[in-house]
């Protein structure tokens, strides 16, 4: 409703520009013959009143049509996120991190594009094309045939013209805005590397070609979108000229509005341009959304849904995992619950591959995973989620508070139950010595906070969720000897509470777990591996 009563008042802004400047013009030509003042009072009065609720016509239609876009625009973002949690990880492998985000961002933008900046300019330009011919047509309706041949012929030429050129041209600049975020986005994760191993030049020259490629496609855009207006300018002119020769016989006063009739035409004619300029942008974001939505889900859930088992013993039966080809296979593993166990491998063997597949992201490419003697195939994804946690080396902490990053796991946790899970995974202490306490900013990518406070507040985000078997792969990377034994304390703390699956490189850390499971071997050769 908001969008309706938007479009009406965008009209009624339009219109009243237009009166405003044929009043305008009747009010010149007639004040020129110099008649009596109060002859003139009624045009004085309009051209004041069109000036005035224009503006205040176009505030109303902004706020109106903007506010209805980006209630839109949320749900088709949070459609989205959605589509991302249904297909991710699995579902994904030929997307890049970066493209990811340009769909969630200028993908989802388009939507508002297409609202605000296509379709509103085509109704506010036919509504006042309408109005304004049947206006010429009263007072001459040789000028008005003329207005509406020419007001049609320019509609036609934007509607084809610019869409069929911007395809032509390459102008499509959400392909390169794409690829120039998943150039930045892989520049920013893999700076740290790229320096130490002297190879920033490489992907500097991709960002480059992204940059140039983007800006050339602007540049194309920008030269299409003149050409439009163009149209729309010529089309005027022809329509001027061609009133002004057929309006000789016409009363002087009325030839001003005729004449510049297709004049009042201009703005609204010309936003068409720029809408159609958007129209192929706007398609093509929108086909790239669809895909998303359409592309088939990482995990199916079974007809008939197992419910939640009680035991939380973890088990793996000849099992077989990888992505689009298997990496491991011949697994057998046992994690009674409050366990704790350990898996260890030569790099790509399929370490962090099987630990996605015990937390059910990926389906097993052959044998089993069992959950409290559960085939996981056999239940719900959410439900093994909801107990099997999985905690990254480098897990995704967001630019916000300490309160927010921990409300992702449980949106209706209060700050006891907050400051009892990072009791647990040995924060407590840490955050309660902060000024702001869980209102504390951890900034981009938890800059502010160590490695081992960082790890910690991930590991706090997954007891905070109920999770009784934990994944942790790799939790000392990155930390000295002294934090990474510290936080081997309190992970290994967690049993009997929760189990445990640790999977590491470090010898250290092996040797406190227990038992180990070893995946692969030197080689990367796939082998049967038991505890």
């Amino acid at each position: 409703m908001k969008m309706i009563w938007g479009r009406l008042f965008g009209v009624m802004s339009e219109l009243a520009g237009i009166g405003l400047l044929l009043t305008s013009a009747w009010l010149i030509v007639r004040a020129a013959e110099q008649p009596p003042v109060l002859y003139l009072m009624i045009a004085i009065v309009s051209v004041r009143f069109f000036g005035l609720a224009r503006a205040a016509l176009r505030y109303v239609e902004r706020l109106l049509t903007h506010d209805a876009a980006f209630a839109r625009v949320t749900e088709a973002r949070i459609a989205v996120y959605r589509d991302l949690d249904r297909v991710a990880p699995g579902g994904m492998p030929s997307h890049r991190r970066g493209d990811l985000v340009s769909r969630v961002v200028s993908d989802v933008d388009a939507i508002q594009d297409r609202v605000l900046r296509l379709r509103g300019p085509w109704v506010v330009a036919l509504v006042s094309a309408a109005v304004t011919v049947a206006l010429a047509t009263v007072i001459e309706p040789r000028a008005g045939a003329v207005l509406a041949a020419t007001t049609l012929t320019a509609m036609g030429a934007v509607r084809v013209v610019v869409p069929w050129s911007v395809r032509r041209a390459g102008a499509l600049t959400a392909r390169w805005r794409g690829d120039l975020a998943a150039d930045v986005s892989q520049a920013v994760l893999a700076a740290p590397d790229l320096v130490a191993y002297g190879a920033t030049d490489v992907l500097r020259r991709e960002t480059r070609r992204s940059t140039a490629s983007l800006a050339a496609a602007q540049r194309r855009a920008a030269v299409v979108s003149g050409l439009g207006e163009a149209v729309v300018l010529l089309a005027t002119g022809v329509a001027v000229a061609a009133i002004a020769a057929l309006s000789g016989d016409l009363n002087p006063v009325l030839v001003g509005i005729v004449v510049l009739a297709p004049l009042a035409l201009v703005e609204s004619l010309s936003a068409l341009a720029e809408a159609e300029r958007l129209r192929p942008e706007i398609e093509g974001a929108e086909a790239r959304l669809a895909e998303l939505s359409l592309a088939a889900a990482a995990i199916t859930d079974p007809v008939d849904v197992h419910p939640l088992p009680t035991s939380y013993d973890l088990a793996a039966r000849d099992l077989a995992v990888g992505w689009s080809s298997t990496v491991a296979k011949g697994i057998d593993l046992e994690l009674p619950e409050g366990g704790v166990l350990g898996v260890t491998g030569p790099s790509g063997c399929g370490k962090s591959t099987l630990a996605h597949t015990l937390a059910r992201l990926v389906e097993p490419s052959e044998g089993q995973v069992l959950l409290g003697g559960v085939d996981v195939r056999e239940l719900a994804a959410s439900d093994v989620r909801s107990v099997v946690g999985y905690l990254g080396q480098d897990e995704i902490v967001f630019d916000t508070s300490i309160r927010e990053n921990l409300r992702i796991a449980d949106p209706k946790a209060t700050d006891a139950d907050m400051l009892k899970a990072l009791d647990t995974a040995g924060l407590g202490d840490f955050v309660a010595s902060l000024p702001d306490g869980l209102g504390t900013t951890v900034g981009e990518r938890g800059n502010r906070l160590s490695g081992g406070e960082r790890q910690r507040l991930c590991l706090a985000r997954l007891v905070l969720g109920g999770h009784r078997v934990l994944i942790v792969d790799e939790p000392t990377e990155h930390l000295d000897a002294a934090a990474g034994e510290a936080l081997m304390d309190d992970l290994l703390a967690l049993a009997p509470d929760r189990s445990l699956v640790v999977i590491s490189h470090s010898a250290a850390v092996l040797e406190r777990v227990g038992r180990v499971v070893a995946v692969g071997d030197a080689q990367h050769v796939p082998h049967r591996i038991a505890v």
